[in-house]
Parts: structure tokens; C-alpha cells; sequence
């Protein structure tokens, strides 16, 4: 499977088939300088709202995931031994947005291990952080 990953507004596009794959491609999206990135990661199974997870990259403290499953589902996920991460600004699609201290309850080594999941389950929810679903 190969999932689609993009950052920033036409700042990079790649694609991932293998968890190596998709830590090289995490590994040169970290800014040196400016705000954090929200990388949006994609199954591209050709409906109108496929599978997705985006996770924010570059903070070295805290990220945040949120992920939209094939169901229509979708949630923020959180550490429950995290409280409320500091309030930081990211990069969502050339736009400067905050984050909210209460979706970042989430550290970047678990954001990235939910990415490598996303990837090798092919869109499903990763297990490892705890989900606020909403259905859809």
C-alpha cells in the first residue's frame, strides 16, 4: 500500500509504501526554522473522503493527531497520562493556525508511531493513543 503525504501549501508532497519509507519522509519535513508543519497522510482509494491521518511535525515537545477512517468517523487522539500540551502555532496548509493546548495531549515519537500504523494497516485508527471519535 502506498499512502500519499503532504505539508505546507505546495510546500512538499511525497508518498510512503513502507515505514522506512515514511520515516525519511517525516524525517525532512521537520522545519529548521518557523512554526511546525500539519502533515496530512492519505490512502488513496479513490472515494470522495478517503482515509486519513494528519499529525503536526516539528514541535519538540508535543503533536496532535487526528484521523478520519473509511467509515466517515473520525477523532482527535490523546495521551491520557498527557495534560493539556502548551499552546503553539503550525503551519496547516501555508496557514498559521493554533493549536489548541487540548487536542496537542500527544508526544511526536507517538504521533509518529501512529503514522507507521496509519500506513501499515492501511487507514485504520491506530491503536496506540486513546480517540474522542465522532460519528459520522
Amino acid at each position: 500500500m502506498t499512502i500519499q503525504i503532504s505539508w505546507g501549501r505546495g510546500a512538499g508532497n511525497a508518498t510512503a509504501d513502507s515505514t522506512d519509507a515514511l520515516d525519511t519522509v517525516l524525517d525532512s519535513i521537520a522545519p529548521s526554522d518557523g512554526p511546525p508543519y500539519c502533515v496530512s497522510l492519505i490512502v488513496p482509494d479513490g472515494s470522495d473522503f478517503p482515509p486519513m491521518l494528519q499529525i503536526c511535525v516539528g514541535h519538540p515537545e508535543r503533536s496532535f493527531a487526528y484521523h478520519v477512517a473509511a467509515d466517515g468517523s473520525s477523532g482527535w487522539a490523546h495521551q491520557p497520562e498527557l495534560d493539556n500540551g502548551p499552546a503553539f502555532t503550525f503551519d496547516y496548509a501555508g496557514t498559521p493556525t493554533d493549536a489548541w493546548p487540548e487536542r496537542t495531549r500527544v508526544t511526536p515519537a507517538d504521533a509518529r508511531a501512529a503514522a507507521r500504523e496509519f500506513l501499515a494497516s492501511g487507514g485504520g485508527r491506530p491503536s496506540n493513543l486513546a480517540w474522542d471519535v465522532v460519528a459520522d
